[in-house]
């Protein structure tokens, strides 16, 4: 099956549509004043690979989400590859400092490591919204690529490319669960989070759930889609356990939510992501949630705007 083809169906089922939508392949040209620097940094004992445009007090730092880094074919006509942040860097990039990156084994990253599966009844309590015991001092030791090993990750790249704290993190889809580990584990370093259609903290079960009601083709393929190049099936299930023990971590943390006003998928489909904006809306006491019109999951690439404010009107706050 093709690859693209098969990423679209992670797509439809974390952001539950196919309909991508039209989009210019041509960035937003960068400003002549504006020095913009891509490299690869060393991080213990590999290198990730990092975009580093502006300058300013504050740093906006983007986690893409799930198989994207600097570069995503979604949202293109032809498959060809796309600046994920293209519309959004270089003009934040004007008021502020910014990072957008390749995780481990995405783009020009290198690869690491997984963590091993889970057993079958641990895997399908987890599937099935159940909580298995957890221990986060395992995740002290070795890499993976769960929320926390690429929260701990970011932290270390962002220290090695001396991209300076105070962080506003903006995240995509499930790469909203990377940027709660990140406040965390790091919350004196986190100014605000701006999450675009993020995913909640049980996305797959839910996902699945929906799935069996409405397109029941699309479970096992979606089961499926999962690989180990941005985190296995596992990896997202324990994504999952650890941002339910995350606590209220985000609960005085400026914090700004953009969903789709409505997914093509009908009305069913709209409700449980308006709840998963609910949800993250409750999570902060200083906390905004907006629902973005004419949109798919990609709203930085369709409408680049609200993304845009979005940011500005954080960075403004924080000054």
């Amino acid at each position: 099956m093709h690859k693209n083809y098969l990423k679209k169906v992670i797509t439809v089922c974390l952001s539950m549509t196919l309909s991508i939508g039209a989009y210019s392949s041509t960035a937003l040209a960068k400003s002549k004043d504006l020095k913009v620097t891509e490299k690869r940094y060393t991080i213990g004992d590999i290198k990730l690979n990092a975009r580093i445009e502006g300058k300013g007090k504050a740093s906006v730092v983007f986690e893409s989400g799930y198989g994207d880094g600097i570069l995503t074919t979604d949202g293109s006509t032809d498959g060809s590859a796309l600046e994920n942040w293209g519309k959004i860097q270089p003009i934040i990039a004007k008021y502020a400092k910014t990072l957008t990156y390749d995780r481990a084994g995405i783009g020009k990253s290198d690869d690491t490591v997984n963590r091993p599966d889970l057993n079958k009844n641990d895997e399908d309590t987890l599937l099935n919204g159940g909580l298995i015991p957890y221990n986060s001092s395992i995740y002290n030791y070795g890499h993976g690529k769960t929320a926390i090993d690429k929260a701990r990750n970011l932290h270390s790249l962002l220290k090695a490319s001396k991209v300076k704290a105070p962080y506003i993190l903006v995240s995509h889809s499930i790469g909203s669960l990377d940027v709660l580990e990140f406040a965390k584990l790091y919350p004196k370093e986190v100014a605000g989070i701006v999450m675009v259609e993020p995913s909640n903290k049980n996305i797959v079960g839910d996902a699945i759930n929906w799935a069996k009601q409405y397109q029941p083709s699309l479970v096992d393929l979606f089961k499926n889609q999962f690989s180990k190049t941005d985190g296995t099936l596992d990896e997202i299930l324990l994504s999952e356990l650890q941002a339910k023990n995350s606590g209220d971590v985000l609960r005085n943390i400026p914090l700004t939510i953009l969903m789709a006003a409505d997914s093509g998928q009908g009305p069913e489909y709209n409700e449980m992501r308006a709840r998963h904006g609910q949800e993250w809306l409750a999570s902060s006491n200083y906390s905004k949630l907006t629902f973005v019109p004419n949109t798919t999951h990609y709203i930085h690439l369709l409408q680049p705007q609200y993304v845009l404010d979005a940011i500005e009107e954080m960075l403004k706050n924080h000054k």
